[in-house]
């Protein structure tokens, strides 16, 4: 499960680079949501690396959270993009989705390290 979950972070966070580098640069806000999505995907792909060491329990709820929570802010820029109209909503909605998604599959492994989290 953490394998497929670091497959899917890392291609959402290749991904959301892309869209970084396809936003309209004489745009001041997309300047800004460029920034902020290229550093959340490359954090959340990081942290999501990070699952795939062998460590204490706590340690690993606690990059699972961190992972979550980069995934969570790069859905946040892709919404931001998407409701401002800067992308085309056939190209940004299923990487939105996907990073729903993802962000769920975090959900459920912290659930399921912790069940009362």
């Amino acid at each position: 499960m953490i394998d497929d979950i670091y497959k899917r972070a890392k291609l959402l966070s290749k991904t959301c680079l892309k869209i970084a580098l396809v936003l309209p640069a004489d745009v001041a806000l997309c300047n800004l949501i460029r920034a902020q999505l290229v550093d959340r995907a490359t954090d959340m792909a990081i942290k999501s690396k990070g699952l795939m060491v062998t460590q204490n329990p706590d340690f690993f709820l606690k990059k699972l959270g961190d992972a979550k929570e980069a995934c969570d802010g790069c859905q946040y820029w892709l919404e931001i993009i998407s409701e401002e109209n800067h992308l085309d909503s056939a190209i940004i909605n299923p990487i939105l989705e996907e990073s729903m998604a993802i962000s769920n599959l975090f959900a459920h492994a912290i659930r399921k390290v912790k069940p009362n989290y």
